[in-house]
């Protein structure tokens, strides 16, 4: 029964076209462990951060406990993606085709919160997507706009 089922795969599959793909991209670096593992919050100041993990990718004001405080998010990829595509032809003009797309591309990072002294606080390890949803989100109206 395998090789008839066999047989008929591959006479249906004969005039196919089949492509695949694979692609990888890789960004940034992720921060090296050891180094989160040194963060305290209350002690370490913007200078160790900054010594520890380098320029961040975007920084911006937020408050905490009701003052003015800063963000530094550091971020890295490595995305793939893998792909298939088959093509059989149906009749003299038309084809079935079947597309397959597996992508990954969600950056991982760290941010870091600073009050306004610039003494850590806290910090978060995630998808930064999730991490920085405060930052993209729209400042409130100014009270004489409204």
């Amino acid at each position: 029964m395998t090789r008839r089922a066999a047989l008929v795969l591959a006479l249906a599959l004969g005039p196919a076209c089949v492509s695949v793909s694979w692609q990888r991209e890789s960004r940034h670096h992720p921060v090296p462990r050891a180094a989160v593992q040194r963060l305290v919050a209350g002690e370490s100041d913007l200078g160790q951060c900054l010594e520890l993990f380098g320029a961040p990718l975007w920084v911006w004001e937020h408050v905490e406990g009701g003052r003015q405080a800063a963000a530094l998010a550091y971020g890295w990829s490595d995305e793939r993606d893998f792909g298939l595509r088959v093509s059989v032809p149906v009749t003299e003009n038309y084809s079935a085709s079947f597309d397959y797309d597996q992508v990954d591309q969600r950056m991982k990072g760290l941010v870091l919160f600073f009050d306004e002294g610039w003494t850590l606080t806290s910090w978060r390890l995630g998808l930064l997507r999730d991490l920085t949803r405060e930052a993209r989100r729209p400042p409130a109206a100014l009270e004489e706009d409204a």
